[in-house]
């Protein structure tokens, strides 16, 4: 048998202001005078650690060690440009853009990140769900048909591709500024954490609607259509229709090119990825495939021959700063925040992914200023928004980079390709783009099998996956990102409004208390129910949350002190007809309580939860004065006897349990509206004879809760908190056996005397509220704080 240590702990039950006083618990603050003069103020350290901050170089380059680091970021960063280019160039298909737009993206960005950027092997450049995004923006603000005209000498209608590649180029690097603007103003204002509420079901449903947007638009490129773009809900179902509907046009020769492009490549990925620890480097098949596939087609002449359609002219150098078209913004605002937001949240989990790989720490909002910063810069010289550049990234960090300068290699590649090689890609045809694009999209694709795994482990996470891709692939990727994020927070409002609190019961005679629903051994205590809840309590859920204490208690207390109410008003009725019938000269005379309330008795009995009983009447007796409280001509004292219990605790229905105790160990924040609530409950169950304690409280809600005015307003009191739920139970067991005690002592007659008392007008009163005063007053007045309905 295995061995368990043995668990004995013999100390005192504590409630929590006990506890605080014995171990001289210390009262902190920290005012936010204090707060404000730590933040602003100025140190030689602080002005360094500022800088480090916004210019990460500072803090590596220092330690950078040339001789064991310089060699591997240079070999790798070369092989990684090799990759960046064609890329580049294929993404920018992807946003309708002439591919030296890809270029341009592959450069001006890095120039910033260099400086700037905190992922040390990260590589910025072009990411198909941005391309699809902006090219979704680019279409609707320079649609084909604004370019095109018809000519009556040929019959036909022409295209301005120059005049229609400038404007798009200028439309892209619009959209981008706004971009960045979002991300610099996120950025400033710490609102990196906005990260934490993409979950990560949502971001891979995400993903793999858009990559499956992205393959149905590389169709047109691979069978070599010309095909209408569409923009809107359910433009890529209507390109997938149009797609198919022209089939019978597809160009042979483009379509070879794709087919053995994607199979050569699929090939060698799987061998860079099988014997990656035995390569020195990745073997670079996008650069390989891009050079022989131009040779060929410009060799042969194969576009001329066949109408293949390729990449076209490259202008050489670089092109001169233009500032972005800001009167379009207004009509750009709702994409740019979905690019600002996404392009964020890939970059900084990629790079989270690969800093837990080589132990260092990811600043989340200076990866929000650098990107914001180098779209910024970029924008002016007409790229498109740019997050990580994953595949290059990628090979950056298996080539044995380390630092920024592998980044500045790649940006050194494609700036030989602007200044002297772009001419010579002229001849390279877009079918053999957009087959390495489809081939990098295996991994995102392969995702789509995720609602099978994710159903079996979380029903909740499986939805939110499912709306997610459903939402960005119908309605588009902007609409997507809006509605996956809404749901998903739906999703968490949900978990913590609708928890489902149980009772618990005692294991044997030890402090663990569990589920007598799932532990046969688990026993409850005479008396005693012990609920516990495992959610935030606010105004949400606070309803909720009421209502499952009644249930699991076995009764509703407003329902029970009304009962007690009604039967205390018939007993009173009948009292004051039995008076007037009853001589002059009597004083107090020993009645059965069937005889003076036969009406009462005479209906349906209830037990505590409201519910009908069959059972045989027994005969109670009860001493009642008369009703002018005379008796021998002495007055008679409201106050006499000073011994009497609350008729309302004795009057029927009798209730079988006296304590409800609270297990709060899983609620992390009370709001004011969850304080009033907890309190009046407190107030309602206390008229009925049943006393709450609330049990291992947090500090922080303890605060909450002292804040918010429980205490001063008399819902409840500091000594009903405890420190643990058996600290609860001992406590009440110790003043129930107390009780018993000091009752055995006391002379009992024969019958027991209820007096009930001629004042009830507070009680009876209480239907008489001011409804419109507890329903819209203010919730700060104490004077109607008993009043809140539930």
């Amino acid at each position: 048998m295995h061995f368990r240590p043995r668990y004995i702990v013999d100390r005192s039950a504590y409630t929590i202001p006990d506890f605080d006083e014995e171990y001289q618990k210390k009262i902190r603050s920290y005012p936010h005078s204090q707060k404000a003069k730590k933040f602003f103020s100025c140190s030689t350290a602080r002005l360094k650690a500022l800088l480090i901050q916004f210019f990460p170089i500072i803090g590596w380059l220092p330690k950078y060690n040339i001789k064991k680091s310089l060699i591997f970021d240079i070999i790798s960063g070369i092989s990684a440009g090799t990759i960046q280019v064609p890329q580049g160039m294929a993404f920018a298909l992807l946003a309708s853009l002439p591919p030296v737009n890809g270029l341009y993206s592959s450069f001006f960005p890095l120039l910033v990140y260099f400086f700037l950027g905190s992922i040390h092997h990260m590589v910025p450049g072009t990411f198909a769900v941005l391309s699809i995004i902006v090219g979704t923006v680019v279409q609707n603000e320079a649609p084909l048909e604004k370019f095109q005209h018809f000519n009556e000498t040929l019959n036909e209608t022409i295209t301005d591709n120059a005049a229609m590649n400038a404007y798009r180029m200028r439309i892209a690097g619009t959209v981008t500024c706004l971009t960045a603007v979002i991300q610099i103003c996120l950025g400033f204002v710490q609102f990196g954490f906005i990260s934490i509420y993409l979950s990560e079901s949502f971001i891979r449903g995400f993903m793999t609607a858009a990559g499956l947007q992205i393959l149905i638009s590389l169709l047109k490129y691979i069978f070599g259509l010309t095909i209408h773009a569409y923009s809107g809900p359910l433009a890529i179902i209507y390109t997938f229709i149009d797609i198919c509907k022209n089939l019978p046009k597809t160009n042979v020769a483009a379509l070879i090119f794709a087919i053995i492009t994607g199979v050569l490549l699929f090939i060698v990925k799987e061998i860079n990825v099988r014997f990656k620890h035995k390569l020195p480097i990745p073997i670079p098949m996008e650069t390989i495939l891009v050079i022989v596939t131009t040779a060929i087609s410009g060799g042969a002449r194969l576009p001329q021959k066949f109408g293949i359609d390729v990449v076209g002219e490259i202008p050489l150098g670089l092109p001169p700063p233009e500032a972005p078209l800001v009167n379009l913004w207004g009509d750009m605002i709702g994409p740019a925040f979905s690019l600002a937001i996404v392009g964020y949240v890939i970059n900084l989990a990629v790079g989270r992914t690969i800093s837990a790989r080589h132990s260092y720490i990811v600043n989340a909002n200076q990866e929000m200023l650098a990107l914001g910063l180098g779209n910024f810069f970029g924008s002016f010289f007409h790229i498109h928004v740019i997050c990580c550049a994953l595949s290059v990234t990628l090979a950056i960090e298996a080539g044995g980079g380390s630092s920024q300068f592998a980044s500045l290699c790649v940006a050194t590649v494609v700036l030989v390709i602007l200044l002297v090689l772009g001419t010579y890609l002229e001849p390279l045809p877009k079918a053999v783009l957009g087959a390495l694009i489809a081939v990098n999209l295996k991994n995102t694709l392969m995702q789509v099998t995720d609602p099978y795994y994710l159903w079996k482990k979380s029903k909740l996470d499986c939805c939110v996956w499912i709306v997610s891709f459903l939402s960005a692939f119908l309605l588009g990727l902007p609409y997507g990102v809006a509605v996956g994020v809404g749901f998903s927070a739906l999703v968490v409002v949900f978990q913590t409004q609708f928890r489902n609190g149980h009772l618990v019961a005692q294991i044997g005679a030890s402090d663990i208390y569990r589920n007598p629903k799932v532990y046969e051994k688990a026993k409850e205590i005479s008396g005693i129910k012990i609920i516990t809840y495992c959610s935030p309590l606010y105004f949400a859920n606070v309803e909720f949350f009421r209502k499952k204490v009644i249930k699991k208690s076995g009764f509703d207390p407003v329902k029970v002190l009304l009962a007690k109410k009604k039967y205390l008003r018939a007993v009173k009725k009948e009292e004051r007809e039995a008076d007037t019938r009853r001589p002059s000269n009597l004083g107090n005379k020993q009645v059965s309580l069937q005889e003076l309330v036969k009406e009462v008795e005479a209906e349906t009995p209830m037990d505590c939860n409201n519910n009908s009983v069959d059972e045989a009447p027994r005969i109670s007796y009860i001493t009642v004065n008369t009703p002018n409280g005379l008796h021998e001509g002495t007055p008679k004292s409201p106050a006499e006897p000073e011994n009497v219990e609350d008729p309302i605790k004795l009057a029927h229905p009798i209730i079988d349990i006296h304590t409800l105790i609270l297990d709060m160990s899983g609620v992390c924040f009370v709001d004011l509206m969850g304080i009033k609530v907890l309190g009046k409950m407190c107030s309602n169950y206390k008229k009925i004879g049943v006393t709450i304690y609330l049990t291992g409280i947090r500090d922080q809600v303890y605060e909450d809760i002292e804040s918010g005015g429980m205490f001063d307003e008399g819902g409840l009191e500091r000594n009903c908190l405890f420190l643990s739920v058996h600290d609860a139970v001992l406590y009440t067991l110790a003043k129930m056996s107390e009780n018993k005690q000091d009752a055995a002592k006391e002379k009992v007659s024969d019958a027991a005397a209820v007096y009930i008392n001629d004042d009830m007008s507070s009680e009876e009163n209480d239907d008489d509220e001011d409804l419109e005063q507890v329903m819209f007053g203010t919730m700060f007045d104490h004077s109607v704080g008993d009043h809140t309905i539930l």
